[in-house]
């Protein structure tokens, strides 16, 4: 009964600490010795103390569980008093396990957003210009939902005024997220 009594307390204690809904689990990784450092999960835009979480890495890991009840982004990004760099990662905040790495770059895969967010990352890169623009525009086209709509606010100015034009139209002002009222749980 002594045995018996402890487990029950931890099953419940877990049980009650797990979000309801569905979550994004972020396993992530990152690169060089930063042991102890804090990981910010900052979602976007306009990010308050209030809907900003951290963790801090242990052996070089990290992890968060995010509830995934709406589809947003957000950036994972090191703490600037860290003693080394890793490159901010914009992310999807969608149900699933998101496998992620900070670094110089930084990568992230494993759901369907982020897969897709990684590839227009990596045609971002590219050092074609006019690729990147209509990468970008396509990307936009794609998600007519927070992600686009975040997208659109941010890259708004690289639109020729037939594609702004075409988004305006679409609706893609309205979809610009407002995380004000996003809390975390």
């Amino acid at each position: 009964m002594k045995r018996i009594l402890p487990f029950i307390a931890a099953v419940l204690a877990a049980i009650s600490c797990k979000p309801d809904g569905p979550t994004l689990e972020i396993r992530g990784r990152i690169e060089g010795d930063l042991e102890g450092q804090k990981i910010y999960f900052c979602p976007q835009p306009h990010p308050t103390a209030d809907i900003v979480d951290s963790t801090v890495v242990k052996g070089g890991t990290f992890f968060f569980r995010i509830p995934a009840d709406s589809l947003y982004v957000a950036d994972l990004t090191l703490s600037r008093r860290a003693p080394g760099y890793a490159e901010r990662l914009l992310i999807a905040i969608e149900p699933g396990i998101l496998d992620v790495t900070l670094g110089a770059p930084s990568h992230a895969q494993g759901t369907p957003v982020n897969d897709a967010l990684q590839q227009w990352k990596e045609k971002m890169q590219g050092g074609n210009p006019e690729e990147a623009r209509l990468g970008t525009f396509e990307l936009v086209r794609r998600y007519p939902d927070a992600v686009g709509g975040y997208l659109y606010m941010i890259f708004k100015n690289l639109f020729d005024q037939e594609q702004k034009h075409l988004l305006d139209s679409l609706g893609y002002e309205k979809l610009i997220p407002d995380v004000s009222t996003r809390r975390q749980k």
